[in-house]
């Protein structure tokens, strides 16, 4: 069963690469490469584009709570709708097992290292007013999906699924905070057995 999901994502990626490279050129064609017109809210309900960094906390089953780092590119679909690529890391420390029985593994292999491509749904969409002369537009979504997690010397085929908040601070910057949790079976630690890896964030991301 993993092998054949392993193969949808791999055809996932193909497509999800394909969109963006595909919708990006027909954006260039319906606008003669300039960009698109409006200000504010208006114009990022235009842009199809952004690419961002994110960082925060990342608890590994069975081995603790660790700094993690990524970063993600994502499309606008629609208004509803979005496509998202991210990649993290996290090194981690010495599990209580570990502590007690001794190192499991060592080396690059204690770097969690994940890939996955998600689909999102804007559950929420809204203006915040800040001040009475500053709306700023903000959505609170829903995303799931599919990658691949290497750990422990382990690749791991992986499910995701998360929410987030989404607040734009300018035109071309976003603020988001995001909740995910990586479901994927592993024995590193006794038998066989699927681990939730929930990881917490706050990125920010400039729209193309």
């Amino acid at each position: 069963m993993e092998s054949w999901f392993q193969r949808i994502f791999l055809v996932a990626k193909g497509a999800a690469l394909a969109g963006f490279l595909g919708q990006g050129a027909a954006v260039l064609a319906d606008t003669d490469g300039q960009p698109a017109p409006g200000t504010g809210a208006d114009r990022i309900d235009t842009e199809y584009f952004d690419v961002g960094v994110f960082t925060g906390v990342l608890n590994i089953e069975d081995f603790g709570s660790e700094w993690v780092f990524g970063v993600n590119a994502t499309f606008n679909t629609d208004e509803n709708f979005f496509m998202q690529l991210n990649y993290l890391q996290a090194d981690s420390s010495l599990s209580s097992f570990e502590e007690s029985q001794g190192k499991i593994f060592s080396g690059d292999d204690r770097t969690f290292r994940h890939f996955d491509f998600l689909v999102g749904y804007n559950v929420l969409q809204a203006e915040q007013f800040f001040s009475e002369a500053n709306a700023m537009l903000s959505s609170l979504y829903v995303v799931a999906g599919i990658g691949d997690t290497d750990f422990g010397g382990e690749g791991s085929f992986t499910y995701t699924v998360g929410v987030g908040y989404q607040l734009a601070l300018t035109r071309d910057l976003l603020l988001r905070v995001d909740y995910r949790d990586y479901i994927y079976k592993t024995n590193l630690i006794g038998d066989d057995k699927f681990t939730h890896n929930t990881q917490i964030t706050t990125g920010l991301s400039y729209l193309f």
